[in-house]
């Protein structure tokens, strides 16, 4: 039997991860097929997303970029993105902090196109191509900032890493102690500061994805944090091994608990509760400030 067109293999490929509706086993599917579908047609691609029916150019060689071509989301963070596109109907100001591709920023503008989103990417190829998906969807409201966030204002280190394996794209991170004389520096903003600045009174909603950094933005934004001032937040959580003197998942629960936030795993129902052992091992958490009473804000 002869083998199909590339191209067609291609499409058949991409409706295959986008509506067959057994989850179990279709990105293992996707990464085995997806060279022979592509077949000689190379590696860019323009893939039109779930959300708002956004475009965003794409090299399917990059596996996040793959996951947006073939599934029109992030197919390993779909649910947490289905979470956050909820939490972002009815937001007026939207910060996505460790954006990458702003699949993120993207979902949270088909969900609440009327909201203004600072999407903060230090690497600059990675904040070149998120202003190129901006300009590409007319999204005025997405303001790229090519910074990296943390607790003081100045400069750090760009890290670049992609992961264990050398094939996650999204993994660069942020040095700060290393930032005096190398040739890789990034600019460093605090959220306090940046919000000063700008005229921001507060943050409906806050995403924070930053590879292990995710304390120091925290403490960033201590005083919005404090002042009742950040609403609802999605966080990544870094655990270090339980000897280890800093964990920044450990450290930034316990900030927000101070500042009167509850915790919920993301899904299609929160419940709220103090952080305790449940969270340990928990990749990624929501939490909202509580009021006095207990009850949520």
């Amino acid at each position: 039997m002869p083998a199909k067109p590339p191209l067609l293999f291609e499409r058949l490929l991409v409706s295959f991860a986008r509506y067959w509706p057994v989850r179990r086993g279709k990105l293992r599917i996707v990464e085995a097929l997806w060279r022979r579908a592509a077949g000689s047609a190379g590696t860019q691609r323009m893939a039109r997303l779930k959300y708002g029916d956004f475009t965003m150019p794409c090299d399917i060689s990059e596996m996040l970029q793959r996951q947006f071509y073939f599934f029109g989301t992030y197919f390993l963070e779909e649910e947490i993105l289905d979470c956050w596109r909820q939490a972002a109907k009815g937001a007026k100001v939207i910060f996505d902090v460790g954006a990458n591709a702003g699949i993120y920023s993207l979902a949270a503008l088909a969900s609440e196109p009327n909201a203004v989103v600072y999407a903060f990417e230090p690497t600059p190829e990675v904040a070149s191509h998120l202003r190129q998906s901006a300009a590409l969807n007319k999204l005025g409201k997405l303001n790229v900032q090519e910074t990296a966030v943390s607790s003081a204002n100045g400069l750090a280190k760009l890290v670049r890493y992609r992961g264990e394996l050398g094939t996650n794209e999204g993994m660069n991170f942020i040095s700060v102690d290393d930032a005096n004389g190398a040739p890789d520096c990034v600019p460093t903003v605090r959220l306090d500061d940046f919000c000063d600045d700008h005229g921001i009174e507060s943050i409906d909603l806050l995403k924070v994805d930053v590879q292990g950094h995710e304390h120091e933005v925290l403490l960033g934004a201590e005083l919005l944090l404090s002042g009742g001032r950040i609403g609802t937040v999605f966080l990544e959580l870094n655990w270090f091994d339980s000897s280890a003197s800093h964990c920044p998942a450990r450290e930034s629960t316990r900030l927000l608990e101070r500042c009167g936030y509850r915790f919920s795993v993301p899904g299609k129902t929160l419940h709220w509760m103090r952080s305790g052992d449940w969270m340990n091992g928990l990749t990624d958490i929501v939490a909202r400030r509580a009021l006095r009473s207990g009850s949520l804000v």
